[in-house]
């Protein structure tokens, strides 16, 4: 209870122009490897090679202890893809023996029974499965490997029929380009007739530093926004109850397309109440941001967290110069205590994540 109320009052202390944090992030997310078995066309993960020398299982541990004793509530683990890490169900473990909540982003094509079984076992509180349309055929030009959505829904399936009282609840992800958008109403009808709980939609970034490569044909164009907006907003009214963030970050895909430095007038709380964490143990405050606040290696995540460099790179946020994104793990904790901060109405929007977990704002 007190992480948590101490997580208010930082959040709350960022809305009114506070340079530094009291607290750890309240979501951190951690790669966990840079490499992927799939091939999507919106990133290039996937061109990687393994490399030994991304932070070991008793690194990541290490890692996991520090994040919880900052007081982190939530920890999300990504890639790459996580389940070529074969530690990936001792540290998910690990994270809810520390009382973290916990999150997993997979693309699903390695998920059979086994796996399905190891874990629910880990404690997973959520899993996130992408898919990017929703007929094999639009999935799998879109994701590069023929056979991905069966194998992807094979793995739904696994995971639905051994998981307990509904847990770990199942998200499908779906990244948004020019050749899906016409499909995202048949996404969100295949997340309520495969009874699952929920749809995450992400805009496709193009961001060649951190290998987000969005290829021609899919990137959306200035006078794209107006499609691009009317498509979430009909998600939005006939499948609502499946998607977890709160409305104003739906509301803002279109500015994204037609004019991104608008979204420099909100507030922005990366660095402050999230983190991310690389295969090797570099801390920034979000996917986009490039210089590195420090290294788990080389100093503790407090030192980091508090640190001058750490201090650097939220200097460069307050004066916007660091890039605009629009990332649903972090963005939308944006619009959340903006409002809040506004209107004690809108408390809650901010107290309930808060409270279950941190795992969606």
């Amino acid at each position: 209870m007190f992480k948590q109320v101490k997580h208010l009052r930082n959040l709350l202390r960022v809305a009114k122009g506070k340079k530094e944090p009291i607290i750890g992030p309240i979501k951190a997310v951690w790669e966990v490897l840079n490499i992927c078995n799939a091939r999507c066309r919106t990133c290039d993960r996937w061109k990687e090679k393994s490399d030994p020398t991304i932070l070991s299982t008793g690194e990541g541990k290490n890692l996991i202890q520090q994040l919880a004793e900052a007081g982190a509530l939530n920890l999300t683990f990504t890639g790459g893809e996580p389940l070529l890490r074969k530690d990936i169900y001792v540290l998910v473990a690990c994270a809810k023996q520390h009382r973290l909540s916990t999150s997993l982003y997979s693309n699903g094509l390695l998920i059979n029974a086994r796996r399905a079984r190891d874990l629910i076992d880990s404690g997973l509180d959520l899993i996130s499965i992408s898919l990017d349309g929703s007929t094999p055929a639009l999935n799998d030009h879109l994701r590069g490997i023929s056979g991905y959505f069966d194998l992807a829904m094979k793995g739904i399936e696994s995971l639905k029929s051994l998981r307990n009282n509904g847990h770990p609840k199942i998200f499908i992800a779906v990244t948004i380009t020019r050749q899906n958008v016409h499909d995202l109403e048949n996404m969100a009808h295949l997340v309520k007739v495969s009874g699952l709980d929920g749809l995450s939609l992400q805009l496709a970034l193009h961001a060649p530093k951190i290998m987000y490569c969005v290829e021609p044909d899919l990137a959306f164009q200035p006078g794209d926004g107006a499609a691009l907006q009317a498509a979430i907003d009909r998600v939005m009214e006939n499948y609502g109850h499946y998607l977890p963030m709160n409305r104003d970050y739906y509301r803002h895909f279109a500015d994204y397309v037609e004019q991104p430095n608008a979204l420099y007038e909100h507030l922005n709380t990366v660095g402050f109440a999230t983190a991310v964490i690389n295969p090797w143990g570099d801390v920034y405050p979000d996917p986009l941001e490039t210089d590195s606040m420090g290294n788990i290696r080389q100093q503790t995540f407090k030192a980091i967290w508090f640190g001058e460099r750490a201090s650097a790179v939220r200097r460069r946020i307050a004066s916007q110069e660091h890039p605009v994104s629009l990332f649903d793990s972090f963005i939308s904790m944006n619009f959340a205590v903006e409002r809040a901060a506004a209107t004690t109405l809108s408390l809650h929007q901010i107290m309930k994540p808060i409270f279950n977990g941190a795992q969606h704002f």
